[in-house]
């Protein structure tokens, strides 16, 4: 089960007697209680417009209590639909109300939220230190453990597993979190799992007690995380176990409609069935609820994107500055604009490029645009509008945000340029991939039994973008100082291996992630791509494509 999953839930346990002592303290705006009735209904995307405009309503009546409490309910609605960059902008604002006589329930949400934000954009340290703030202002007791729990879960993240299992042995005994057994189960089946990573004997011990404590307190959630945890348990010694394991996860995710949970659950029985039919069932599934998931997500993204925007349209007028953003604005997405006519004539002018070539590499670059540029450009907009930019180091931190959008679209030009798949092909490719030697790094290539000639334009696109993820890859992350890649086809496949003497990982489903694009290319013109990496044993990938 995904960390925000659960902690979400656990947030919204941790903060009813914040939200008891706040609602009863004064009669609810009209918004407000429209918003907590469709909170409490799990309407939460549609609760998210009334606590916005009931945070505007107490805003502007400076009841600043009621609107941070808004604030903190809108951030944990984002959090849950993975909005995290805007969750720690309206958690941040929440902060930003409180005085020294704020509620401490308050501010562990807060900082909670935050420190949840932190950790799923990969800002570890970050999030240790928000923890750490936590710890300080002496909540509850089980508050202290729920968060304690919490840093072990980053150590996790950060691979430092030995660390995580010291932590949560400091509280698996504590009187408290054995007074509630779901917490309780949290920390075993963490410390389970965390044992397993480091190949500990009592790992089975720990994840087991868990899943018993479980069953007895029925909770789908935490069911389903035991149900996978024992899955990867067994993976590498019992597939078979791993499988059964995998199915009920994926039965009891279902049943409580938790997208992701379907997703890893699919992903290990494809890891895990015997058959192909069976494989081939498992893949289409997870594409087509992972489909439905993003598109989901997207949708509410927009939707509070929409919200706020709107909701700010109508109590503030534009000044100088926003009018000076709307009219860069205006610049960049026409120069966006002339880049997509010019990279359109570019196809027609080259000789026809196969139809689904074009459509998969335009939906790859809208996607960059939304998913970054435009995420980029409404923070940026945000910030104008919400800080006061006659300060000078608030106008350096816009500048700063322009630059970054420059560099983005810079970078998706750069990353877009077109492929050429005639008789310079190789020479071309060869180029590409000699850019990553390096006076510590040397990569060997052998592409002499490549025949290109009698190779489609649409697998030798695939081919170079393929190779090109791959050095990206290695660049960044493996540290190795030799690089192999090989390239030959026969009649039937064309064979592309790769391997460099790197650090390698144990973290094979993270590196795949890494690597979904790459991947998808792959499959795209159905063909099979194998990852091989462990600790300090390098990493290779193989390729096969079917000519």
């Amino acid at each position: 089960m995904n960390f925000p999953k659960f902690l979400f839930y656990l947030f919204l346990l941790s903060f009813v007697s914040c939200k008891k002592k706040e609602t009863n303290a004064l009669p609810l705006d009209i918004n407000l209680k429209i918003a907590e009735s469709l909170y409490y209904a799990k309407k939460h995307n549609h609760a998210y417009a009334y606590y916005n405009k009931s945070f505007n309503f107490n805003l502007e009546n400076e009841n600043k209590k009621r609107a941070s409490y808004c604030l903190l309910q809108m951030a944990n609605i984002e959090n849950s639909e993975s909005d995290y960059i805007n969750s720690e902008i309206t958690v941040t604002k929440a902060i930003a109300l409180f005085n020294e006589d704020t509620d401490i329930s308050y501010q562990t949400n807060a900082l909670n939220v935050l420190g949840q934000n932190y950790t799923q954009l990969s800002n570890y340290e970050e999030a240790l230190k928000v923890y750490d703030q936590v710890i300080s202002i002496n909540p509850d007791g089980l508050t202290k453990c729920i968060t304690k729990n919490n840093i072990a879960y980053v150590y996790s993240k950060m691979e430092k597993y030995k660390e995580a299992i010291d932590v949560l042995s400091q509280i698996e005994n504590n009187k408290i979190l054995l007074e509630n057994p779901l917490d309780y189960a949290r920390v075993l089946h963490n410390k389970g799992y965390y044992l397993h990573k480091i190949k500990n004997e009592k790992a089975l011990e720990y994840l087991t007690r868990a899943l018993k404590i479980r069953e007895k307190h029925y909770d789908d959630f935490q069911i389903v995380s035991s149900y996978m945890r024992l899955a990867i348990f067994y993976e590498n010694s019992n597939p078979k176990e791993a499988y059964k394991w995998a199915q009920k996860a994926y039965v009891s995710a279902t049943r409580a409609s938790i997208p992701d949970d379907r997703l890893e659950a699919l992903d290990l029985l494809y890891k895990n069935a015997e058959s192909l039919h069976l494989k081939d069932k498992h893949y289409m599934d997870f594409f087509r609820i992972n489909d439905s998931l993003n598109k989901s997500r997207q949708k509410a993204k927009n939707q509070f994107a929409k919200i706020r925007f709107d909701t700010e349209k109508e109590i503030k007028k534009r000044n100088e500055y926003k009018a000076k953003m709307y009219v860069y604005i205006v610049l960049l997405l026409f120069t966006i604009l002339v880049f997509f006519l010019i990279y359109r004539f570019t196809i027609r002018k080259n000789r026809k490029k196969i139809k689904e070539t074009a459509y998969q590499t335009e939906t790859r670059i809208a996607k960059k645009l939304h998913d970054e540029l435009a995420n980029d450009v409404h923070n940026t907009i945000a910030f104008a509008e919400t800080q006061n930019l006659e300060n000078r180091l608030n106008k350096d931190t816009l500048l700063e945000n322009l630059e970054t959008i420059y560099n983005r679209t810079r970078n998706i030009s750069n990353e877009n340029k077109d492929i050429d798949t005639g008789e310079l092909y190789l020479e071309k490719l060869k180029a590409m991939l000699a850019t990553y030697n390096s006076s510590d790094r040397n990569v060997i290539v052998n592409v002499d039994a490549f025949n290109h000639l009698k190779t489609s334009k649409e697998v030798k696109v695939v081919v170079h973008r393929v190779l090109q993820e791959l050095m990206v890859n290695m660049k960044k992350h493996s540290q190795c100082s030799l690089a192999s890649i090989s390239i030959k086809s026969n009649k039937k496949f064309l064979q592309i291996n790769y391997s460099d003497n790197g650090i390698g990982t144990d973290n094979l489903l993270n590196l795949k992630n890494g690597l979904q694009n790459a991947e998808n290319r792959i499959l795209s013109v159905n063909g099979t791509i194998n990852f091989d990496t462990a600790p300090d044993k390098g990493f290779k990938v193989k390729i096969e494509i079917p000519k």
